[in-house]
């Protein structure tokens, strides 16, 4: 039996190897989100959860929507169970039936407990939630998306600027999170980010 048990655990790693979730940056989740909204859980059903929104950051639709509840596995797990008054911030795409689903599962849904974030793996430049939102409303603002979203290989995208490189530069000073999503965020080096400003008509 000890034997086994040895054995098992010997294999286990090999078993589990190469089962590593796909992470996106955010720079694209934010890019490829219908909406971003920040509110909280009013019921929870089977297979998905009513959300009640406070404040838009990206998008519009009604206070009410439906969300889909992503499948768990094993490199994606759920951080926090759901339940009625479980404050969220949600990058979320609209479906075929008219309800939203998370992008890239958990990446798409980030809890809040007492205005701060409990994912530990969330970059440590998300510091509460109104730096964040902050962030992602001033990347909106300074930066348009070209190319296939959905490539799994993010090949040929093109992050393009409105602004020069010294507002970009203030920008940075000024919020951590859109510093993060400008620089460290995009690792893709097929992502590429053109800090020319190009106005498009």
């Amino acid at each position: 039996m000890k034997l086994f048990v040895c054995l098992f655990l010997f294999l286990l790693p090999i078993l589990f190897y190469g089962f590593k979730k796909r992470e996106l940056p955010y720079s694209i989740v934010i890019s490829k989100a219908d909406l971003i909204v920040d509110g909280t859980i009013s019921k929870v059903s089977k297979n998905e959860y009513e959300f009640e929104i406070s404040q838009f950051v990206k998008g519009k639709s009604g206070s009410k929507i439906k969300v889909l509840i992503w499948k768990e596995w094993l490199c994606d797990p759920r951080i926090k169970e759901l339940k009625s008054g479980q404050r969220l911030i949600l990058f979320l795409e609209k479906t075929s039936y008219g309800n939203f689903a998370p992008i890239n599962d958990s990446t798409g849904e980030i809890y809040i407990d007492n205005d701060s974030f409990i994912n530990i793996f969330l970059p440590k430049e998300f510091t509460n939630p109104k730096v964040l939102k902050e962030g992602i409303a001033m990347f909106l603002q300074t930066y348009k998306v070209y190319g296939d979203l959905n490539d799994r290989l993010l090949q040929n995208i093109h992050i393009q600027s409105n602004k020069s490189i010294f507002e970009i530069y203030k920008m940075k000073e000024d919020n951590k999170v859109f510093k993060f999503l400008v620089g460290n965020d995009v690792h893709y080096s097929q992502v590429k980010f053109n800090l020319i400003p190009q106005f498009i008509n």
